[in-house]
């Protein structure tokens, strides 16, 4: 039993005649009457009282009654179903699911949410969210998320990382702070504001404090370079960041002393083997045709 008998027996049914159910079908009679013929053999029962070669009866017995029911109710099914599937393919362009750190929040994430959905992205919707990196990651191997902005990784199989943008580290200090800071020793026991714990920028910094063997006082913790930056503004301490976009605009001293070396870059994070949408995919390529990698 197809869908296509079942269609052709609802037609015959309807149209109360097999020749009228061809000319709408767009078959020819014979082969109409042979589809129907099968499916009363699979079935094992007549649906149709009266049937002769020429096929002049479409009077349906009991059980042609009760097919017709069921089958009209598959079909429903089928079409319901169908609808269902138009829909996820129309938002296979529309949607896309993003996810990036706070140290794109300022003006790289919104410049390009801009640019995209004015440009090659018209008529998409975007669903984003401002997460630390490691919560990226969680969220693209459960499927939540299609792409992720954020710092380095682990390596692991599942998550491919491509580098986009590079941003030096700098020391912040108060407005007011007038000391040279020519030496990384210059930080030994000063009040710290840095990131949390769980933030890949805080095991990035702890590399880069014990290659300059210096040892600062951590005293405040948070998420975003532009906290910090806020919090180092107050007075309340010095800080190491990478140059971002919360950086910029704030009334602190930002330094690049010639022992301050390395960075970090910025990775496009993306499911290895997981299907994304076409909208998701044309994000990507935006992202990386603006990489800066130097």
């Amino acid at each position: 039993m197809t869908l296509d008998q079942l269609r052709y027996f609802c037609a015959v049914a309807e149209a109360g005649s097999f020749s009228k159910a061809a000319q709408q079908l767009h078959i020819a009679q014979p082969s109409l009457s042979m589809a129907l013929d099968k499916l009363g053999k699979e079935l094992g029962v007549a649906l149709f009282w009266g049937e002769d070669a020429h096929r002049r009866s479409a009077r349906l017995t009991e059980a042609g009654r009760r097919l017709l029911q069921d089958a009209r109710t598959l079909l429903d099914q089928v079409e319901v179903t169908a609808a269902h599937m138009r829909q996820f393919s129309q938002r296979d362009w529309a949607e896309v699911r993003l996810a990036y750190t706070a140290a794109l929040a300022e003006r790289t994430v919104p410049a390009l949410l801009h640019d995209f959905l004015t440009g090659r992205g018209k008529g998409c919707t975007i669903y984003s969210d401002e997460m630390p990196t490691d919560r990226i990651a969680a969220g693209l191997r459960d499927g939540r998320f299609d792409l992720g902005l954020g710092s380095v990784l682990p390596p692991e199989d599942a998550l491919e990382q491509i580098p986009f943008a590079w941003q030096p580290l700098c020391l912040l200090t108060p407005p007011g702070d007038s000391t040279a800071y020519d030496s990384p020793a210059a930080l030994n026991g000063a009040p710290l504001i840095t990131f949390r714990q769980d933030y890949p920028m805080a095991r990035l910094l702890a590399e880069r404090f014990a290659a300059w063997g210096c040892a600062p006082h951590p005293m405040h913790y948070a998420y975003s370079e532009a906290s910090i930056a806020r919090l180092v503004a107050e007075g309340l301490g010095i800080a190491v960041v990478a140059e971002t976009d919360g950086v910029f605009g704030c009334p602190v001293r930002r330094l690049r002393p010639a022992w301050l070396t390395g960075g970090r870059h910025l990775y496009l994070i993306r499911h290895r083997t997981r299907l994304v949408s076409t909208a998701a995919r044309a994000l990507q390529a935006l992202v990386l045709e603006r990489a800066e990698i130097r």
